[in-house]
């Protein structure tokens, strides 16, 4: 009897061995391979959900593209790749032969890396006589040479990007070109000239208008003679430049 018992107490032992190496060995790593791949599976199910929204998103951009077209090139107008200063001087003639004034004086100052802190524009010492300015311009460092020497001396002023400006926007890319403009005409001709530059086709920051009454007797009383500081931009295509490099 107690013979019996000790075998049957060894076969249990035996077959709890066995279930329990089972288990290790064989069950609990499908177990997990099972759990692995139900996690896996979560997963993918979410990619492709994030996928199927980014996928309907741009279907939707695309049934817009054209706008969307249109939009980058009125963009590509307003901040040229270039400085494009005699396209520039045409926009402006003809602002002015609709505004009823007459540009006296037109000055194009050195670019300059795009630095709101640092960007002033010399006002002209003299007026010129009355006459439509034409493409010679006084002529610029190229928008790439002055990038690369006002990134330097803002990085050694230790300068920072102004709030709200997109970080994109860099020294190196983004490009100021400071004018001065002299016009002539009556006083509302004037702002209508300002208004006219401010909603033109290329982008213009108006940084100040000043207005003097006209001394020549030659001209029609009332006339006034307005000199405008201002802004245009150039943004540098970076493809551009490499193909430049090579």
């Amino acid at each position: 009897m107690d013979k019996n018992r000790l075998w049957v107490i060894g076969a249990l032992l035996v077959i709890g061995a066995i279930v329990g190496l089972g288990w290790l060995l064989g069950i609990s790593p499908k177990l997990s391979e099972v759990r692995l791949a139900e996690a896996d599976r979560d997963t993918t199910l979410a990619q492709n959900a994030a996928s199927e929204l980014q996928v309907l998103a741009l279907k939707k951009q695309f049934e817009n593209i054209d706008e969307l077209t249109d939009d980058l090139s009125a963009i590509q107008l307003a901040v040229p790749s270039s400085a494009e200063i005699p396209a520039l001087i045409d926009e402006f003639n003809a602002i002015a032969a609709g505004s009823q004034v007459v540009i006296s004086a037109f000055r194009q100052n050195d670019a300059q890396a795009f630095d709101p802190a640092l960007l002033v524009v010399a006002a002209p010492t003299a007026a010129a006589p009355p006459s439509a300015p034409t493409s010679e311009a006084t002529p610029s460092p190229a928008p790439s040479e002055a990038a690369d020497a006002a990134t330097e001396a803002a990085t050694a002023a230790g300068a920072v990007p102004a709030a709200g400006v997109d970080p994109r926007l860099t020294p190196a890319n983004f490009i100021a070109i400071p004018l001065s403009i002299t016009v002539t005409g009556r006083y509302d001709s004037v702002l209508d000239f300002v208004s006219g530059i401010q909603h033109g086709r290329r982008l213009v920051l108006i940084n100040a208008l000043s207005t003097v009454p006209t001394v020549d007797v030659a001209v029609v009383s009332g006339t006034v003679t307005g000199t405008i500081t201002a802004l245009v931009y150039v943004l540098l295509d970076p493809n551009t430049e490499t193909q430049t490099a090579q």
